[in-house]
C-alpha cells in the first residue's frame, strides 16, 4: 500500500511539473489554455501533498510500537472506585481492575498510579499532584 501510495505521488507530481514546465514556455498540451494547465498542476500538487502525507502517517502508524497487556498497563493512571484497604477495585480508561497497594490504605476517588502487575492484581500507588 505504502509503495502505491509513494508511486502515485510520484507521478502526479512529475505530470505536475511537465504542466507547469509547459506553461511556462508556452506549450498547450491537447489544445488546453495555459491558465487551464497551471490550475490543474496547481490541483495535481495540492493532491500528490496529500498522498505524500497519508504515505507518511501510514509509515509512521506501522514503525509505531505496540504495547499491550502488562507494558501498557505499568505506568497508566486510574482512579479508585472501592476503597483499597489494601485490596479494593480502580477504573482506568474506562475498565475495572482489581488493585492492591503496599502504601497503606487508599480512600475512593483517589488518583494512582499502577507500579507493577502481580497476577491479575495491579500494585498502585497514589498519584503525584501536579502543582
Amino acid at each position: 500500500m505504502h509503495a502505491w501510495l509513494g508511486f502515485i505521488a510520484g507521478v502526479l507530481v512529475v505530470i505536475a511539473g511537465l504542466l507547469i514546465f509547459g506553461a511556462a514556455v508556452g506549450i498547450g498540451y491537447y489544445g488546453l489554455t495555459i491558465q487551464f494547465e497551471e490550475g490543474l498542476a496547481g490541483i495535481l500538487l495540492v493532491i500528490a501533498a496529500i498522498t505524500i502525507w497519508l504515505l507518511y502517517i501510514g509509515v509512521k502508524a506501522q514503525n509505531k510500537q505496540v504495547k499491550t497487556g502488562k507494558e501498557a498497563l505499568i505506568g497508566s493512571k486510574g482512579v479508585v472506585t472501592t476503597a483499597l484497604t489494601p485490596k479494593g477495585e480502580i477504573r482506568i480508561g474506562g475498565e475495572f481492575w482489581q488493585a492492591t497497594t503496599k502504601d497503606g490504605d487508599l480512600p475512593v476517588a483517589v488518583d494512582v498510579q499502577v507500579v507493577s502487575m502481580e497476577g491479575m492484581f495491579l500494585v498502585v500507588k497514589a498519584a503525584e499532584q501536579k502543582a
